[in-house]
């Protein structure tokens, strides 16, 4: 009985270890079948599209955008110019250029222009052709946002001061608000006159409004403790809400708002403002100009306009096409193609609300927006700055956000200084910008598994694929919001294909560690180098000298292999046949240089595809990955580097020769045929500031004698805990911080000359116990208040140089 009883443990035993086991498995090996996957193009049916003086189209159809017959996916980045000294604008549209922006928005914020009625200002930081004319001396397209209603974090959302009070019902078609909208339309039409696609110009399209019949913002007349008035329609008030959101009451004055909206488009190309692309506001129910401008899309995962920390949605897969994010929409989605205007790079914060956005956040939720279908990408911001102010009146919006700083923690900050977001969204940049044609006509599948999953789910691999039932990619992350990942191990997908299945990968299994994405290929086909599979990313393609080169990405934690159809020639890498298929095999974590039937392929790790740009003109372009970044100058290059005298790069295709007048050049040894090592050495400089501490929670910054002839700026980087810092200068804010555990970083390039006659005042105040805010804090940033009612603590502040280095490549 005993020896029964025993029999029976074991094998319950053995039963449940077999079914955890199956379990694991299960949940490990996926199988998607996208031989079903077709979309059927509209097309003609729009009011959009154009041609300009040299032959060249713009249009839209119900899927993608098209340039000159082809399919194309722009890469958008916000950058204001009014809130960066314009000096400096061309520099850091190269920064946005070398991150693989293709398309620089823009808003124009009436308040600023007309502070006073009927007196417009467009010089200095406001002077919006001039930056247009930089972004179209850098190869940058434009999409202008001429509002009237901006909102941007700024005060009355752009609306000038001078119409409240007024007898005038703002945001509608009453008769003296549309002469007001009329005449700005009309002296942003005299700016940019010459400047339109259609006339060979960069910009390519117009955003009318934003948010309408969404959101609002509040009016900067108010008085503490008072119910906010909001720069709305009176018929609206009751449809609107704060920020971005869902709206489920609809909207019973949408015929209203529609013809608005229209109008508004037809007093924008009275004004000259004519391009192939209008966009307006599509989510959350916003109005949009029926079949006259493209509904875009947004996805924010960290806002500071609603409460708590729990996970978003927006890292799950899903067919963003038939079911846009802040769904249900005014607009019928089988017209319009799902372009993103506002993804969420970063996020303004509030004094009580502080969400902290880390960078390692941005690529896998442009991961799943791009394989969930949408076929546009726009990141707000992707540039920060700091908002204009006259002496300390304030043109922020007054809803406790920062009164000067708006670096909004986005890929390049208020300073110019690049965060670890702008590395790992180049990946998705210049995959885009290469292969941006071969992906936008494919539309997404979901798998089985994707409808149970939340956004709590840490153990469901979060995948989709694009596809036309043969070809296409297969997108995954790892990532979510707010919540700890584990690395998922042992997994394999298979993808049903007309042509048969694919499994990713042919052999073995993967791990998808903790944070990481991935992007894979399978039956595409390379500048005539056929492949089936590849378990390495597309990062970009380019020609150098009638050579076609391709630069893949390996994944770590995952094999990298290119499986090509047939038995083809190939040189530089071991290669093994594989059911009658050549099999390109990789040395994970290290750098691939082969030849494929005469095409060139690189194979980078990530760590190194981040440090990756592209430069030169197309036809002649080449890599350069190097720790500096490198930006395209005029036919030259420059090298900008933090705090590091020695700048090393690689460039591939070989260059014979490196000349600079900055530097001394040192040619290295190199493993590659197609690859070269060099180096260049820059004397170190002594930027002769005082930073003086003058008691805990003060700072007096004298720089008098500051020169900046040889370097590209002067960083100060404060580490604290607190509850904000202030800059003054002059008896004026010059920017602030509210504290989230981002080390605070001043440039001073832009305050050099008032520096020589003005000192510089830092003041952090402590953090209060009770500080509404703290729930928004990693808990490892929290400190031991224990008895106490407030706490601050600086570290001492670090003094950073940036050196600039020009160079040219022969």
């Amino acid at each position: 009985m005993k020896k029964n009883k025993f029999i029976t443990v074991v094998s319950l035993i053995l039963f449940l270890f077999c079914a955890v086991s199956m379990n694991v498995t299960a949940q490990n090996k996926y199988t998607i079948d996208i031989t079903g996957s077709k979309y059927e193009v509209k097309r003609g049916h729009l009011d959009l599209g154009g041609s300009n003086a040299k032959g060249e189209t713009i249009e839209v159809n119900s899927f993608y955008l098209e340039r000159n017959g082809k399919p194309f996916i722009p890469v958008i980045g916000e950058f204001h110019f009014s809130r960066y000294p314009h000096q400096y604008w061309d520099e850091q549209l190269k920064k946005m250029k070398a991150g693989g922006i293709t398309v620089v928005a823009t808003y124009v914020f009436w308040n600023m222009h007309e502070f006073k009625e009927g007196t417009f200002n467009w010089s200095g930081d406001l002077d919006v052709r001039l930056f247009t004319e930089l972004c179209a001396k850098n190869g940058l397209e434009v999409l202008i946002r001429v509002g009237p209603f901006a909102h941007g974090e700024i005060r009355n959302g752009g609306l000038p001061d001078w119409l409240y009070g007024r007898p005038i019902d703002v945001r509608s078609n009453d008769q003296v608000y549309l002469y007001y909208v009329n005449r700005l339309y009309q002296e942003i039409g005299k700016q940019l006159k010459g400047l339109m696609f259609k006339d060979n110009g960069p910009i390519i399209g117009v955003q009318l409004e934003n948010e309408y019949q969404h959101s609002t913002a509040p009016w900067g007349f108010t008085y503490q403790d008072a119910p906010k008035e909001r720069t709305v329609a009176g018929r609206d008030r009751k449809i609107i809400q704060d920020g971005v959101g869902i709206n489920n009451l609809g909207n019973e004055f949408s015929d209203l708002g529609h013809d608005h909206m229209k109008t508004l488009k037809k007093l924008a190309i009275d004004a000259g403002l004519t391009t192939p692309i209008y966009t307006a506001t599509g989510w959350g129910y916003a109005t949009i100009v029926e079949k006259g401008s493209i509904p875009v899309m947004a996805g924010y995962a960290y806002p500071f306009w609603t409460a708590g920390n729990s996970p978003s949605a927006f890292y799950l897969f899903k067919n963003i096409h038939q079911k846009p994010d802040y769904s249900p929409v005014s607009y019928d989605v089988n017209l319009y193609p799902s372009l993103a205007a506002e993804l969420g790079t970063g996020m303004a914060v509030t004094y009580s609300r502080r969400p902290r956005v880390l960078g390692e956040s941005f690529l896998p939720m442009m991961v799943r927006t791009v394989g969930s279908g949408t076929n546009g990408l726009g990141f707000y911001m992707y540039h920060g700055g700091t908002t204009p102010s006259i002496g300390n009146y304030f043109f922020t919006e007054g809803a406790g956000l920062h009164n000067k700083s708006y670096d909004y923690q986005a890929p390049i900050g208020e300073f110019g200084n690049v965060s670890s977001g702008y590395y790992s969204l180049k990946l998705m940049n210049y995959f885009l910008k290469s292969y941006g044609g071969d992906l936008a006509p494919l539309y997404p599948t979901l798998p089985s598994t994707n409808d149970s999953i939340k956004p709590t789910d840490t153990s469901t691999l979060r995948y989709a694929v694009r596809g036309d039932g043969d070809k296409g990619y297969l997108f995954m992350h790892n990532f979510q919001d707010h919540l700890e990942m584990k690395d998922l191990v042992g997994l394999k997908i298979n993808v049903a294909t007309k042509s048969g299945m694919i499994t990713f990968p042919e052999t073995g299994t993967f791990t998808l560690k903790a944070g990481s994405s991935a992007i894979f290929p399978f039956n595409v086909n390379y500048d005539g180098v056929a492949i089936r599979m590849a378990t390495v990313q597309p990062l970009c393609r380019f020609t150098n000298k009638n050579k076609n080169y391709n630069v893949m990405v390996s994944v770590d934690g995952i094999a990298p292999e290119i499986v090509l159809k047939g038995q083809q020639k190939v040189n530089g890498v071991k290669t093994v046949i594989r059911n009658g298929n050549t099999v390109v095999i990789c040395s994970a974590g290290k750098i691939n240089d082969f030849e494929i039937n005469g095409v060139f392929f690189l194979v980078l790790p990530k760590s190194e595809a981040e440090k990756a740009y592209l430069v030169s003109e197309a036809g002649n372009q080449k890599m350069v990955v190097s720790n500096a970044l490198v930006l395209d100058n005029d036919g030259k290059i420059l090298m900008v580097s933090n705090n590091n005298e020695i700048i090393d790069f690689s460039a591939y295709p070989t260059v014979g020769k490196v000349t600079s007048v900055d530097g001394k050049v040192i040619k290295g040894k190199s493993a590659f045929k197609n690859i070269n090592n060099w180096q260049i050495n820059v004397s170190k400089v002594e930027t002769g500031i005082k930073l003086i501490q003058a008691d805990n929670s003060h700072f007096v910054l004298k720089a008098g004698s500051l020169d900046l002839s040889k370097v590209n700026d002067v960083f100060i980087t404060f580490d604290y805990r607190g509850d904000r810092g202030i800059c003054m200068m002059n008896g004026e804010l010059q920017t602030d911080d509210l504290y989230t555990s981002k080390p605070w970083t001043i440039g001073l390039k832009r305050y050099q000359e008032a520096l020589k006659t003005n000192d510089m005042y830092f003041y952090f105040v402590p953090m209060q116990k009770e500080a509404p805010y703290l729930s928004y804090l990693d808990k490892k940033v929290l400190p031991d208040f224990s008895d106490k009612k407030s706490f601050l603590e600086v570290q001492q502040p670090k003094i950073s140089v940036e050196y600039k280095v020009n160079i040219e490549l022969k």
